[in-house]
């Protein structure tokens, strides 16, 4: 009735085939317990200490190649500001000095001019008191003056009308820099708008206009007769002080002042009962015979 003898086995005693059941596991467990080969477990290990070490971090943030870089970097830029700024010093000086050799030049023109207008008058002089001597020579001193009051070499006087121009009180701040200046095309079209209102003789700021007169804008400078001009310009005109302000206004002239109004170019139009304009400072050229020109 009981178990046969040699199928039982004594309390505790382990059977000679048969694996134990845990050793059997032994590797799966190993995996598990231990996923990262003991090296890497190390470095993860280290890299996690480091990271909690703020000292580490520092360390590793600011090593010495690139504290080295960031002087360098920090230098090159000082350098460059100081060259930047030396080479600014020297074209603000040299600047300043081509200023001053200008003014300086247009002071010298002035009082050449002076004198040349000087000794234009002492010849003008003279030749009127030689043609007054004899009656031919009296016809022939009224016929020189018509024609060069008609040419602009003679100084003139009498009544007739100003016209002032000047850029607006700051250009740079209107919607349009450029039309809040006076320019050659607005002083062009006063002088034309003058002659058409039955102006005689006309200058700007002291330059007398004549057939042969130019009105031009180089490198933003308005230039007549060649010379530069400065704003407010003064525009003068001898004609008839009851008629030509009148005139003037109520032509493209006035509709070209109103216009430049719109981009706050100042102007004022005035009657004057007294004006005297220079006489224009040019050299004429005369027609010769081919047989002289030979």
């Amino acid at each position: 009735m009981g178990r046969r003898a040699d199928d039982m086995t004594a309390p505790g005693a382990k059977s000679a085939g048969t694996r134990p059941r845990d050793a059997s596991m032994s590797l799966l467990n190993n995996i598990f317990a231990q996923p990262l080969e003991p090296g890497y477990e190390r470095a993860a290990q280290r890299r996690r200490n480091e990271s909690e070490d703020p000292h580490a971090r520092s360390k590793n943030r600011f090593s010495p190649a690139l504290v080295i870089g960031m002087l360098a970097l920090g230098l090159l830029l000082t350098v460059a500001a100081l060259q930047a700024q030396g080479q600014a010093g020297i074209a603000s000086a040299e600047r300043e000095g081509l200023i001053e050799r200008i003014r300086s030049q247009e002071s010298q023109t002035e009082r050449l001019q002076d004198t040349v207008d000087e000794l234009q008058a002492e010849i003008n002089e003279l030749e009127d008191v030689e043609l007054r001597k004899t009656a031919e020579g009296q016809r022939v001193r009224e016929e020189l003056q018509r024609l060069q009051q008609a040419a602009g070499t003679l100084p003139v006087s009498g009544p007739g009308v100003s016209v002032i121009l000047d850029d607006a009180e700051n250009p740079e701040a209107a919607e349009r820099p450029d039309m809040a200046r006076v320019l050659d095309v607005d002083l062009r079209n006063v002088v034309n708008g003058l002659w058409l209102a039955g102006a005689e003789a006309i200058s700007i700021n002291g330059q007398r206009l004549t057939a042969l007169s130019a009105i031009r804008i180089a490198d933003n400078v308005i230039h007549v007769q060649n010379q530069p001009m400065r704003p407010p310009y003064h525009v003068k005109a001898i004609g008839d002080s009851q008629t030509l302000p009148h005139e003037f206004n109520e032509g493209p002239g006035g509709d070209m002042l109103r216009v430049a109004a719109s981009y706050d170019v100042e102007s004022f139009v005035r009657a004057e009962e007294s004006l005297v304009l220079p006489a224009a400072s040019m050299d004429l050229l005369y027609a010769k015979h081919p047989r002289e020109a030979s």
